[in-house]
């Protein structure tokens, strides 16, 4: 039933009204192409099976909740759709913490920028819980090669039955919302959609494909064989796994590459994934012992805290500069226990992310002079988290060696410029078009003297 923007609004903002709890839920989302004006985007829930309140019914036990999505632009809900969520057991003790319910919702939305609204509603308890996320959804290209995003999922299954995890070729597959793989589930699936190959029924057209995972500095940690298909008209759907049960813990991207045989184009997705694995893996050891700062000195602390002020808020650094060692000792330990996404689990998921983050710094930013956190790229790197794309241009006659970084779902799009200024390895931010950050229209002044604009990527 279609429903007027008015009362979805309406309707939207009274039921933000209610009591929300912190989000324990995950949710993800694929963009595909649809039309000239519209691409498909499929948003993925991942909810505990524990966060409900069961009752007893006649023959066990059931929960019963509401789920809403919503696609929102400023104050206006520009789509929404909800349903029933009912779940039954014969005993209580058949649930557990690891358990998740997956679900899967698809719109059609014009190209724009937008927030996605999630909303799960325990009907018994009266608990409601929210999650949101920023999409771009982009305007495809009508004649280049290109890839829609990758679903990345550790269930896959053929069927025989349509449902709402099936793709049309003939199987179920079940997505992953959190990205996070283990021992459970050591293989990771991907499927994405190539769009824009040229195409002659007369011909024995072929395309190949290949699937890697690669570290955040794109270097192959593993990969299939390039595998060579005949094409099946102009756009062709791709699903393959790679076992990941060898790979230590930590953070990857899943990269899907096509290569048109006859016109050499070529084009590439990839999705970022954790693995995370119990017993591997020192920093998420150290993680969890960070909570008690007992035996670190103040002059510790202070440097435990100093990266930790990219991501701080002002009262924050303001209260841990006035404290003496035990109010920083209590700070910090706040400051974690407040980003923790489920306290549930015996892990902080926020702090381990970070503590990633700053090992991959120090590892890839650091110089004889400064630690990687004081490096440009080292403190974009904390704040952002890995780029989407990076684009590195080396050092020629006319330019010195330069990078950007594009991160395509923070406000809309944003990227980073970094010139090695001096020659000697150093890359300094010049210009971004992020909020709050270093801003110069005229940045290539700073890779090549005689460039007299900025004008290649418009901005």
């Amino acid at each position: 039933m279609k429903t007027s923007h008015y009362l979805i609004t309406l309707v939207f903002i009274v039921l933000l009204a209610v009591p929300v709890f912190s989000a324990d839920f995950d949710m993800d989302f694929v963009v595909f192409r649809d039309s000239e004006n519209n691409d498909i985007a499929e948003i993925y829930l991942m909810i505990p099976r524990n966060l409900f309140e069961f009752t007893a019914i006649e023959n066990g036990y059931q929960s019963n909740a509401f789920i809403r999505v919503a696609f929102v632009q400023g104050d206006t809900v520009r789509d929404m759709q909800e349903w029933s969520l009912v779940d039954q057991v014969n005993e209580l003790t058949e649930i557990s913490d690891a358990q998740r319910i997956p679900d899967i919702v698809t719109f059609s939305v014009p190209i724009g920028q937008y927030k996605i609204i999630a909303i799960v509603i325990d009907l018994t308890s009266r608990k409601t819980y929210r999650v949101e996320k920023d999409v771009n959804l982009r305007i495809f290209s009508d004649s280049e090669l290109q890839l829609s995003d990758i679903q990345l999922s550790a269930q896959v299954s053929r069927t025989d039955t349509q449902n709402k995890f099936s793709k049309y070729f003939g199987y179920d597959i079940i997505p992953n919302a959190s990205n996070v793989y283990g021992e459970q589930n050591p293989m990771i699936y991907g499927f994405c959609e190539a769009y824009n190959l040229s195409f002659d029924d007369s011909k024995d057209g072929k395309y190949k494909v290949k699937y890697t995972i690669t570290d955040l500095n794109d270097n192959e940690i593993s990969a299939l064989d390039w595998i060579y298909k005949k094409k099946p008209g102009t756009s062709a759907v791709e699903l393959n796994s790679i076992n990941i049960s060898d790979m230590n813990s930590g953070l990857y991207n899943f990269k899907i590459t096509v290569v048109d045989e006859e016109t050499g184009q070529q084009a590439s997705a990839q999705e970022r994934f954790y693995i995370l694995k119990n017993d591997q893996d020192e920093i998420y050891k150290e993680a969890a012992k960070e909570v008690n700062l007992s035996d670190l000195t103040e002059k510790q602390l202070n440097e435990m805290f100093a990266p930790m002020r990219y991501i701080a808020g002002d009262k924050e650094v303001r209260r841990f500069k006035k404290s003496n060692v035990e109010g920083k000792r209590a700070i910090i330990t706040q400051f974690w226990n407040h980003r923790d996404p489920d306290p549930a689990t015996l892990v902080n998921e926020a702090q381990v992310d970070f503590n990633q983050r700053l090992q991959y710094v120090e590892q890839q930013f650091a110089t004889p002079r400064q630690p990687g956190y004081k490096t440009d790229m080292g403190r974009v790197f904390l704040i952002y988290g890995p780029p989407s794309e990076i684009e590195r241009f080396p050092s020629s006659i006319e330019a010195k060696p330069y990078q950007i970084w594009h991160y395509f779902e923070i406000e809309g799009g944003v990227l980073f410029v970094f010139v090695d200024k001096t020659g000697f390895g150093m890359m300094e931010l010049v210009h971004s078009t992020a909020r709050n950050e270093l801003q110069d229209y005229q940045w290539q002044r700073w890779v090549s003297p005689t460039s007299s604009s900025s004008d290649q990527y418009g901005y």
